[in-house]
């Protein structure tokens, strides 16, 4: 009999429990809503991945921070990471502004024009991560426009998570009112 069988739960136990809530969820949310959620997980993800360890030095480093009661002994990378994660899986599904038909038009554009941009520096500086390392170098060597954009790599996945939640903080604020 395996070790914890009798007196706790296990893992498996909790993932069935999570998949199954997880997916009625999803289906009381209906397709519009899911969808949104599902993307706002792979931002968290990116972001997690890009912020994560930088945001527990942070926090570690900070004595203030890292002394509070409720930080005190319970402080490790995978602690930050997940609270990071849940954080911008939350604000993005909750606040998260997905472009609609409801949006005034000088903002929806402003925003239109933001995600456009961040989108294409994305992509050029995700390109340019796939290069292997002397490639890379040679590009950057010859191009200031591909180093500038390189040089700030993590700002690039960032920011799009973070207009978009911005964007749904103020989406009251440049709604028109319905007829």
């Amino acid at each position: 009999m395996e070790e914890g069988a009798l007196g706790s739960p296990s893992w498996d136990l909790f993932i069935i429990i999570f998949l199954i809530i997880a997916t009625g969820y999803g289906f009381v949310l209906q397709k519009e809503k899911a969808t949104a959620t599902l993307l706002s997980t792979y931002v968290a993800l990116v972001v997690t991945t890009v912020w994560g360890e930088s945001v527990y030095k942070i926090i570690s480093g900070n004595a203030i921070l890292a002394n509070q009661a409720i930080l005190k002994g319970n402080i490790n990378p995978f602690t930050v990471k997940v609270f990071v994660f849940a954080l911008f899986i939350v604000l993005l599904s909750l606040k998260g502004e997905y472009l609609s038909s409801k949006t005034g038009a000088i903002s929806s554009t402003i925003i239109l024009f933001l995600y456009s941009f961040l989108n294409a520096g994305l992509i050029i500086t995700s390109i340019i991560s796939f290069m292997d390392d002397s490639s890379r170098m040679l590009l950057l060597g010859q191009s200031n426009v591909a180093a500038m954009i390189y040089q700030y790599h993590n700002w690039w996945i960032v920011l799009p998570a973070i207009i978009i939640i911005i964007a749904g903080f103020k989406k009251r604020s440049y709604q028109q009112p319905e007829n």
